[in-house]
């Protein structure tokens, strides 16, 4: 316990060192740490805000980086360098849910990157719990499969993806999504890769490199960038690849046998041209280097920085209000124990093949003793749905996995679709309800009679009147053990997250009711008869400890649960 609380103060201490405002209020330091040791969980517990900036830490601070692993942390900042929230990144498995860490010295790993759709935040790691013998990277991937973390605009992180043959005795340096359910991964062995959620093997999709760094999408394309051979950055086959057989091209005009480049960003500055037609990329032997595709070959417009920065991380965004490009980046990522690295912004101005000139990057924030910097990403956007879907949750049953959901809000909304999928990508129509047509609150439900054997994704179809489509998140019922008794899943749970109850067979107005721990009941969800496992969401509440209560009419069972 005094160990994880020197943790939580560690986090205070650099929380603080971001806050100005905080260290001149006028209470006693320990009054201070003990209000934010209470209620830091519910400090850090909102969306991720948009046009921030999501950066990878590894380590705690209390303890020197290792290459055995360290804990790892998203720090959300503003453009202006100001600390939003910190997030931790699970060192212990839950159910379904594995663990992620990284090497504390590898400068290569923790290449976080956004989807092509905006929606997610992805990033590959180790499968194993702090506390390991032997350099993690020098592991196979068999015995310590490599983890890929999703994490989406409410900080709802997925790790149920493990793979056993990727960057096997290497290191897991990247992974990017298309949407969620569709991935890509690059590291120091095995090649490109292609998997989907949930996933614990993938497919090797082209053999012309095997080390490789970061893995990105543009324009429903995908680049890799190396340091291998002749390779640099380039792109892999055409649009999204699946398959094997792909082949890696550099991109002409960039460098091919020279340079040392991590991650890059393409932008859209040139009207006649394209597609992305603006290119930075971080490169540890020189800097952030700017590109623009010049009647199909890529120029170079200049470098900013030099050698001795070690830029490895880079993303960004168009300023829209004058098409100024701004940057942030990630420089001098400690490969010691004690770590090091800073986050820097820059703006750049020039516009289409244009010099970038000599631009000096404002610092936003240093890395603590004992802690390192690694990649960098832009926050994740949150889904827009055209109703407010307060719950959707799946029951199993020994009759049929019974769907339910209510919604508020309902503007234009025609009708919603069940779907069904047995490994989250390929979805089929099950059943389709009429939308009620009030802005009042509605309760709908239906019964999958037929469920498929194994695992069962759902999902909502939200159709409008005027033909546009959405899609909720995805529930999954697994496979539950008839005479298993009480369990609940994952434990802790992210906010917004699914959370599973594995129960005794449900009689007649069974109830999971949800309490605070001075007995105020919260929620209550009504259990369908003979259900073994239910499917709940804590998007309703907030960070803190809670109570949660299975009644069956003749028993109670109870236990204690976390929402982070």
């Amino acid at each position: 316990m005094f160990k994880g609380s020197i943790k939580v103060f560690l986090s205070f201490l650099h929380f603080l060192k971001h806050t100005p405002l905080l260290m001149r209020v006028r209470i006693s330091f320990i009054t201070l740490f003990f209000v934010f040791a209470c209620s830091v969980d519910t400090l850090f517990a909102q969306n991720y805000g948009s046009g921030n900036v999501i950066l990878v830490r590894v380590g705690t601070g209390l303890d020197a980086l290792s290459n055995t692993g360290s804990p790892v942390f998203l720090d959300e900042y503003t453009p202006t360098g100001t600390i939003v929230s910190q997030t931790t990144i699970p060192t212990t498995a839950n159910g379904s849910q594995q663990i992620l860490i990284l090497g504390g010295t590898s400068t290569t790993e923790g290449m976080i990157t956004r989807s092509l759709d905006g929606h997610y935040l992805v990033l590959a790691g180790y499968n194993r719990p702090l506390g390991g013998v032997g350099s993690l990277s020098s592991t196979t991937s068999a015995s310590v499969a490599r983890s890929i973390a999703r994490i989406d605009a409410s900080k709802n992180i997925d790790l149920t993806t493990a793979l056993t043959d990727f960057a096997s005795a290497g290191s897991p340096r990247s992974a990017v999504t298309s949407d969620g359910t569709k991935f890509w991964s690059a590291g120091g062995t095995n090649g490109i890769r292609y998997f989907t959620l949930g996933s614990t093997t993938s497919t090797q999709i082209s053999t012309t490199i095997t080390n490789a760094r970061v893995v990105g999408v543009a324009d429903n394309r995908l680049f890799v960038s190396s340091a291998t051979s002749t390779y640099r950055l380039g792109q892999m086959g055409t649009g999204l690849p699946e398959t094997a057989g792909q082949t890696l091209v550099n991109l002409p005009g960039y460098p091919s046998a020279s340079g040392s480049p991590y991650q890059f960003v393409f932008f859209d500055l040139n009207a006649s041209e394209p597609g992305p037609d603006v290119l930075y990329v971080a490169d540890d032997l020189s800097g952030i280097q700017k590109y623009s595709l010049v009647a199909g070959t890529w120029t170079a417009n200049g470098i900013v920085g030099a050698d001795a920065d070690d830029y490895r991380g880079l993303t960004g965004y168009k300023n829209p209000a004058d098409n100024s490009i701004v940057l942030f980046a990630t420089r001098k990522g400690g490969s010691g124990g004690t770590g090091g690295g800073e986050l820097v912004t820059l703006t750049d101005n020039s516009g289409y093949n244009a010099a970038i000139g000599s631009l000096t990057p404002t610092l936003l924030a240093t890395a603590a003793l004992n802690q390192a910097y690694r990649g960098v990403a832009m926050a994740p956007e949150a889904i827009s749905l055209p109703v407010d879907v307060l719950s959707f949750t799946a029951s199993k049953t020994s009759r049929a996995h019974v769907l339910a959901w209510t919604t508020a809000q309902e503007n234009n909304i025609s009708r919603y679709v069940v779907e069904r999928s047995q490994n989250g990508q390929q979805f089929t129509a099950l059943q389709a309800l009429a939308a009620k047509g009030n802005q009042l609150y509605n309760a709908y439900q239906i019964d999958d009679v037929r469920p498929l054997a194994g695992n069962n994704f759902y999902r909502l179809r939200i159709e409008e009147k005027d033909g546009t489509v959405r899609y909720s998140k995805l529930v999954r019922l697994q496979a539950a053990n008839n005479t298993a008794g009480f369990a609940v899943w994952p434990n802790p749970v992210q906010r917004g997250a699914g959370i599973t109850v594995q129960h005794p067979v449900a009689k007649t107005k069974a109830t999971i009711s949800i309490y605070t721990l001075e007995g105020k009941m919260l929620l209550q969800y009504p259990v369908p008869a003979e259900a073994m496992q239910t499917s709940l969401n804590s998007q309703l509440l907030v960070a803190g400890l809670y109570r949660l209560v299975y009644n069956n009419g003749t028993q109670q069972t109870a236990t204690q649960i976390s929402v982070q």
